[in-house]
C-alpha cells in the first residue's frame, strides 16, 4: 500500500497553503524537537498554551487573558503539569512538563486531526502515560494520529498500529489480541517464517 500525496479531510482533497489554514481547519501538529519547532522559551506556560488562538480568545482584537488564564489553568490540571501557577516560565519546567504544555496547547481546543510526532521523545514513564491518557480521554470526534519508534509506546497508546517502511504501509493491528510475532516481524522488515 504505497502511500499517495493526496491528502484528505472530511473526505474531500486537503492540502493547507499555510500552518493559519492548517490551524483554522482543525489540522494541529506537536513537532518532534519541542526547544526547535514547539515552545517558545521566552513565554511562560499561558502563552505558549494559547499562542495559536488568539484569535478565539479575543474580541474586537483584544485578547481575553480571563479565557487565556482559565484554559491554561484547565490543561495544567488535566495534564498534572508540575508548575508552581501558569505564569512559570518554560525554562523551570523538566522535558516531561514541557512536553505536556505542547500538547496542552493543541489539546485546548477543539481538532478534526491532531498529529503529534514523537510525542513521547525524552519523557519518562509517568508523562507518557499522562499524556496518553489524556490523548484517550478527549479523542472523541477526532483523528489523532501518533508516529512513534518505539513499540511499547504504539502498544500503549494505540488503537491501530500501521507498520511503515520505506513511505509504504507493511503492516495493519488492531490493538486487541495482537499477534506480537507478525507485527515484530514487520517492524525489522523480515519474512514472518524464514524458510528452513
Amino acid at each position: 500500500k504505497p502511500l499517495t500525496g493526496t491528502m484528505t479531510l472530511d473526505g474531500k482533497p486537503y492540502a493547507p497553503g499555510s500552518t493559519g489554514e492548517a490551524i483554522a481547519a482543525g489540522v494541529f501538529l506537536v513537532a518532534k524537537d519541542r526547544s526547535e519547532n514547539g515552545i517558545v522559551g521566552d513565554f511562560n506556560i499561558q502563552e505558549n498554551i494559547s499562542l495559536p488562538f488568539h484569535r478565539r480568545m479575543s474580541r474586537v482584537g483584544v485578547l481575553k487573558r480571563r479565557i487565556e488564564r482559565a484554559t491554561a489553568r484547565q490543561q495544567i490540571r488535566e495534564l498534572g503539569i508540575v508548575c508552581r501557577s501558569e505564569k512559570d516560565e518554560m525554562s523551570a519546567l523538566s522535558g516531561g512538563n514541557q512536553q505536556k504544555v505542547m500538547v496542552a496547547r493543541w489539546i485546548s481546543q477543539a481538532a478534526k486531526l491532531f498529529i503529534l510526532d514523537e510525542p513521547f521523545q525524552g519523557v519518562d514513564i509517568s508523562a507518557r502515560r499522562d499524556i496518553a491518557a489524556k490523548l484517550r480521554a478527549s479523542a472523541n470526534g477526532r483523528a489523532t494520529l501518533l508516529f512513534v519508534t518505539e513499540l511499547d509506546e504504539a502498544l500503549e497508546t494505540a488503537d491501530r498500529i500501521l507498520v511503515m517502511s520505506e513511505q509504504t504501509i507493511v503492516g495493519e493491528h488492531r490493538n486487541a489480541d495482537i499477534d506480537l510475532e507478525r507485527l515484530l516481524a514487520e517492524v525489522a522488515g523480515r519474512p514472518l517464517h524464514s524458510a528452513a
